[in-house]
């Protein structure tokens, strides 16, 4: 069944991971890389836990989900089995390796460039099949994470500048949709940039006049 897709602000927040073999390992750094505070649960004290992970040398117990957001079972399917049925217990929303319908969710597969993040899942059917739909995608993003990178420095200048917010809303969109994407392509990135400074200018201009305006129609 199709689940209900949102990003999650983890920065500061706890993820257990139980299990650091590979699987394990890709959730912990995927954790870590969104500014998670880690902890890796793992016997297996040969295990080297990636840099930024706390890794206890012992046997999950349920107290090791105390103060956890998130949790992941990476383990064998019958440990999987306890993290999960112990996260439930406790609120913990989990996520199952081996058995993904038993846990709370499941993970896409991810690419990250820049600030744009792509996101493909075929809700648990295929994760080879996210995978290759997303390799696929990202050859066709091209400029966006420069794009998206340009929007973010200027948007304080917008934010600024132009007071009318009608008028502001039609500019931030204008830099958002497809021509965008073209003018950057044919013109690389200061092309994209003078445009912009010239929409600015322009939308600056037409707040000003709106606000004259207005002044008038109440004097």
């Amino acid at each position: 069944m199709p689940g209900y897709p949102i990003e999650l602000d983890l920065r500061g927040r706890l993820a257990l991971v139980v299990g650091l073999g590979p699987v394990g390992r890709r959730k912990a750094l995927g954790l870590l890389d969104a500014g998670a505070k880690v902890i890796g649960v793992d016997p297996n004290a040969a295990l080297s836990a990636p840099d930024g992970v706390h890794h206890r040398v012992e046997a999950f117990r349920s107290d090791h989900l105390e103060g956890a957001s998130l949790a992941f079972a990476a383990a064998t399917p019958e440990v999987n089995r306890e993290v999960v049925a112990e996260a439930k217990k406790r609120g913990v929303w989990v996520n199952a390796a081996s058995e993904p319908e038993a846990g709370d969710f499941t993970i896409p597969a991810v690419w990250r460039g820049g600030l744009v993040v792509l996101t493909v899942s075929t809700s648990g059917a295929s994760p080879a099949l996210a995978r290759a739909i997303r390799d696929r995608a990202v050859r066709a993003i091209g400029a966006a994470p420069e794009v998206a990178a340009l929007l973010a420095e200027l948007r304080p200048e917008v934010l600024a500048r132009v007071a009318d917010p009608a008028i502001r809303r039609e500019l931030l969109a204008s830099w958002g949709d497809a021509t965008s994407l073209d003018i950057w392509t044919s013109g690389g990135l200061e092309a994209l940039r003078s445009a912009w400074i010239e929409d600015l200018r322009a939308a600056e201009t037409s707040s000003q006049r709106t606000a004259l305006h207005e002044s008038d129609d109440f004097s």
